[in-house]
Order: C-alpha cells, then structure tokens, then sequence
C-alpha cells in the first residue's frame, strides 16, 4: 500500500508542478551538425561548420569565439571569375523560421591562432554571438562531419 502511495504522490505533484520553460530549439536557434576540420600539419588555423536553425524570428550571427583560439572570424566563399576567394563578413542573417548551413567551400567559421592543433576527436567549444539570441555555447567535434 504505501509504495502505491508514495508513486499516486508523485503523479499529483508532477501534474501541478508548472511546464517546463522551451529550450532553445522550440523557441529560438538550434545548432545542428556542429563540427571543425583537423587542422593541418605546421598551420594554425582551421575552419568551422554547422547548421543553424531559427524557429523564432529573424536574428543574425555576429560573432564567435573559443578559448582554442585567438580568433574566430566569420568567413563567406565568393568566386571572383575562375577563382574562389574567402572574405570576412561582419554577420550572417537567420530568417524567421529558416536556416542556413556553414560548409566547406562556402560559409565557414575560420579559426586562427590556435593555442593547440585540432587533432580527429578533439572537441573545441564555441561561443556564437547572435544579435537576438545572445550567446549560445556549442561544441564542435574535430574530424566530424554532418551526419
């Protein structure tokens, strides 16, 4: 009898307990796919990629930064004839209810200065500043890749 108690307890007070608050990903800007290539031999810079998703409003990408690097710039890929040429951009645009998709040979975070090579497992932390949104922390696995 008091085993069926206690659980009858439980229930009722879940019941009345208030709904939890929505995360990020129902309400705002989600992160998918977060990942960065391993940096190469004697280089220290490298480049990130991920997915953002905006279930809210439109917001912008402003700016990134990890405690791995003395610089995280954001980077777009344009084509100036037959030749492809990479240039920092002040922000990246999210709109309502779309997404876009950092990738190589397009749109990218580009790591410099880094305190240690980015070697396959690794994980580098991420802080992207978003105009709206805030600060969303992110981990990007080195060596992985979307999935």
């Amino acid at each position: 009898m008091r085993p069926v108690f206690f659980s009858v307890l439980l229930l009722a007070l879940a019941a009345c307990s208030p709904a939890p608050t929505p995360t990020a990903a129902e309400d705002g800007i989600e992160i998918r796919e977060a990942y960065v290539a391993p940096s190469p031999a004697g280089v220290d810079l490298a480049a990130g990629y991920l997915t953002i998703v905006n279930h809210g409003p439109e917001d912008r990408l402003i700016g990134a930064s990890s405690e791995r690097a003395a610089n995280v710039q954001l980077h777009t890929m344009q084509m100036d004839g037959p030749v492809m040429r990479m240039r920092m951009v002040e922000s990246m645009t999210i709109p309502e209810g779309g997404e876009i998709t950092l990738s190589p040979g397009g749109d990218h975070l580009m790591f410099t200065g880094l305190t240690a090579p980015f070697a396959a497992g690794d994980e580098v932390p991420v802080r992207l500043n978003f105009e709206h949104a805030g600060a969303i922390d992110v981990t990007l696995l080195v060596g992985g890749g979307p999935h």
